[in-house]
């Protein structure tokens, strides 16, 4: 009799640390057909009307300068260039909201190997925090702070963020990206605006492939199994307890 005490505490403190693991996942972040972003998928950044926004996305030359290029919005007519999202987490195979992630152009291909990773560049205009291509994809830490990029809710859509936490002991400078014109109308992504990009994302993919999964779980593919053990075990918890009293 002495152990069921015992046994219900521990039982109690394993069914305590797989909630707060479930409750720890970010939520996916979906593309506009309501599917999570699959990291190695590619997608188009579709800006969302309002706020002066405009077309897609493209890299640019800015104040005479051909290197570095910088990320730039293209006229309203333009769908822009495809990019893909790798999360910091090498075994994660979802875009997560509030999560590290590099973003990469797709297909712009530059005759001198340079990377099309998203990276900030503060040289360009003083006191600015432009987002710029030249960075590197993989090993977060210090030497790679500029490389990483958040994506979280805003309204009823997305907008991307600046704060990486891939450095503990860094203390980055955190804004959301939002648009700053340059004298020659070129709208360039930089950190720290009161007014975000807002964007939605559309998958360059006519068809694809989906593993079937309950239409509950369609948009949480490795929330199922955390939750339905949980279940299991509060069950097995009420029914001990009700059994023992």
């Amino acid at each position: 009799m002495a152990l069921r005490p015992f046994l219900v505490a521990i039982i109690l403190s394993t069914s305590y640390i797989f909630l707060v693991k479930a409750q720890n996942i970010s939520e996916p972040v979906l593309d506009i057909s309501g599917k999570a972003l699959v990291k190695g998928s590619q997608y188009f950044i579709v800006p969302v009307s309002g706020r002066s926004n405009e077309g897609g996305l493209d890299v640019s030359g800015i104040r005479n300068t051909v290197d570095p290029l910088v990320v730039t919005q293209n006229p309203q007519s333009s769908v822009g260039n495809s990019l893909r999202f790798t999360p910091v987490d090498s075994n994660e195979n979802i875009v997560r909201l509030s999560t590290d992630l590099n973003v990469k152009f797709m297909d712009i291909i530059f005759t001198y190997n340079m990377s099309t990773v998203w990276t900030i560049n503060t040289t360009l205009i003083p006191q600015r925090y432009l987002v710029a291509v030249g960075g590197v994809e993989g090993n977060p830490g210090r030497d790679t702070l500029g490389n990483w990029f958040k994506i979280d809710k805003y309204e009823d859509a997305y907008k991307f963020v600046y704060c990486p936490g891939v450095c503990e002991t860094c203390r980055p400078f955190c804004g959301d990206i939002g648009i700053i014109v340059e004298p020659n109308n070129k709208r360039v992504l930089f950190v720290g605006s009161d007014k975000p990009l807002k964007v939605k994302f559309e998958n360059t993919t006519s068809v694809i492939t989906v593993t079937k999964a309950p239409p509950s779980a369609s948009n949480y593919p490795d929330r199922l199994p955390t939750m339905s053990f949980i279940n299991v075990v509060m069950c097995i918890v009420i029914a001990y307890l009700t059994k023992v009293m």
